[in-house]
């Protein structure tokens, strides 16, 4: 299935992706993203199984939620695509 991302959420992710290579040797972020572009896909092949959002807002907002590591990740479904509404560290949300 493709994935597709919100400007908010692509957005999140390059930061995202550039503080991890900042922060550890060369190629650590480009590695994260190997590894979390495997999950997405993995994870994104049993979405009929998956069910909304515990957090009340993307609940209501009608999202699908997965964690990766400390990040979750909203989505929601559409007919030939996914679209990454939000990437979000889970500290920043109270569910």
């Amino acid at each position: 299935m493709k994935i597709n991302y919100t400007a908010d959420a692509f957005n999140s992710l390059v930061q995202l992706v550039n503080y991890i290579e900042e922060m550890n040797t060369a190629g650590a972020g480009i590695r994260w993203l190997d590894k979390y572009e495997t999950f997405l896909q993995q994870s994104l092949s049993h979405i009929k199984q998956m069910r909304s959002c515990h957090n009340l807002t993307f609940n209501q907002l009608g999202l699908q939620c997965i964690y990766f590591n400390d990040w979750i990740i909203a989505f929601s479904v559409h007919t030939d695509f996914v679209l990454v509404e939000v990437l979000l560290h889970k500290s920043r949300i109270s569910d």
